[in-house]
């Protein structure tokens, strides 16, 4: 019952967090949202804050985090990596939507978006995670450029770690220029990542 009711708060407090960000949402939002009183909220946070620094970690973080992310995707090259990043994301997005149901506000990408940044305002932990996972994704980019480099599929010549920022980069910036009109596009993103691909292999 325990680890049902949390599910339920943590599914429901995100969907408000998502739409209304932080300040725009209330205790009895929560309450309302998730069907649970506030002795039950409070039973897994004490405060709103927490409760929030907690979903952010879980729904966020933790399933973002690059060492989980592609564990299920097989890949022997840098092109079957690019094509199993696109599949993470677009697996994510899938698994917040069945979450969150439509958003009537917005597009996920710009909600997103908007709640870690606001995270990252608030908690200088989240900070710290986010920069983290930014810089481990660059690194599993390079290890995967320096793979593609030894099976002869990549040019040596290329600066591998200029490369690896600039495949994690086309991510997070198509995600932030396609957050004010209709939310990432992970086909047009493919699409890009193969163009680079393009410039990169022998």
């Amino acid at each position: 019952m325990r680890k049902s009711n949390k599910e339920t708060l943590y599914k429901a407090a995100f969907r408000l967090f998502l739409q209304n960000r932080f300040y725009g949402v209330s205790l009895s939002d929560i309450e309302k949202e998730s069907g649970l009183t506030r002795g039950a909220i409070f039973y897994y946070a004490d405060n709103k804050e927490e409760l929030f620094h907690n979903i952010i970690k879980e729904f966020v973080f933790d399933k973002q985090n690059v060492d989980l992310k592609f564990q299920d995707y097989k890949y022997d090259s840098v092109k079957d990596y690019i094509i199993a990043y696109v599949s993470g994301i677009q697996k994510t997005m899938q698994a917040f939507l069945t979450i969150l149901g439509p958003l009537p506000k917005s597009n996920i990408s710009r909600c997103y978006i908007s709640i870690i940044l606001e995270a990252c305002d608030l908690f200088p932990d989240v900070k710290e995670w986010y920069k983290l996972n930014v810089n481990k994704d660059i690194s599993m980019w390079g290890f995967v450029l320096h793979k593609g480099i030894e099976k002869g599929e990549i040019k040596e010549d290329i600066d591998v770690l200029s490369c690896a920022k600039q495949f994690v980069y086309l991510y997070y910036g198509q995600a932030l220029v396609e957050s004010a009109s209709t939310g990432l596009n992970s086909d047009f993103l493919l699409d890009s990542m193969n163009n680079l691909y393009s410039l990169v292999k022998k």
